[in-house]
């Protein structure tokens, strides 16, 4: 087993560790590199992490990028398929920056795909090109049944935007910034705190919008 493979099965295990022992409603995710592929035992490495930590399968999102699927698709594709399987929910991640993503979701049905935080930059720039683009996005996802993640919000006006734009889940440094695992817990409750406390009207997750960290 290579370097890049060790570190990911732990990062899996300590992902899933973690996970474990938040409130049940909450899921963690897990980005995956082309080289986990590679070595052609993912789906055990999964399942073993998921075993140890005693967390259920719908509870761990593994993520994608538009990379994985370049080159031996088909064995890459089998191997999706046996997670989706297990109960995993797929995503593809940095959703748009590639040459042929719209090919890989009739190929195979991802649970979520998350737009790439560039689009959001452009809001900014290139204004309506943008806007357009992200809402015929949004559009696209719920005709093939997939959630989508507007990814790289950093401003009340972003966020406002995706929120309109009737975007399923939201992500960036405008709801949160990274923490250590330790510090995880703590996060959680503060942030179920303060939404008790707002209006009914202000919490972060009024109407489709949901808020991913």
């Amino acid at each position: 087993m290579q370097l890049i493979d060790k570190i990911g099965a732990w990062v899996l295990r300590e992902a899933c560790k973690a996970a474990a022992t938040w409130p049940e409603p909450l899921t963690v995710a897990v980005n995956l590199s082309p080289a986990q592929f590679d070595a052609g035992s993912i789906s055990t490495i999964v399942a073993s992490a998921l075993d140890r930590a005693g967390l259920a399968p719908h509870r761990l999102e593994l993520e994608i990028t538009e990379s994985l699927l370049i080159g031996n698709s088909d064995t890459i594709m089998t191997e999706l398929r046996t997670l989706k399987a297990m109960g995993l929910a797929i995503v593809m991640d940095d959703f748009g920056i590639g040459y042929s993503s719209l090919s890989y979701l009739w190929r195979f049905p991802f649970d979520k795909i998350k737009i790439d935080r560039s689009f959001l930059t452009g809001l900014d720039g290139s204004g309506r090109n943008a806007e357009t683009v992200v809402k015929a996005i949004i559009a696209l996802g719920r005709e093939l049944n997939m959630r989508v993640t507007v990814e790289g919000i950093e401003t009340a006006k972003q966020a406002d935007f995706v929120r309109e734009a009737e975007g399923d889940q939201a992500q960036g440094y405008f709801f949160g910034r990274p923490v250590p695992a330790t510090e995880v817990a703590a996060t959680i409750l503060a942030d179920f705190q303060r939404a008790k406390q707002r209006p009914a009207a202000a919490t972060e997750t009024d109407g489709p919008l949901r808020v991913v960290k």
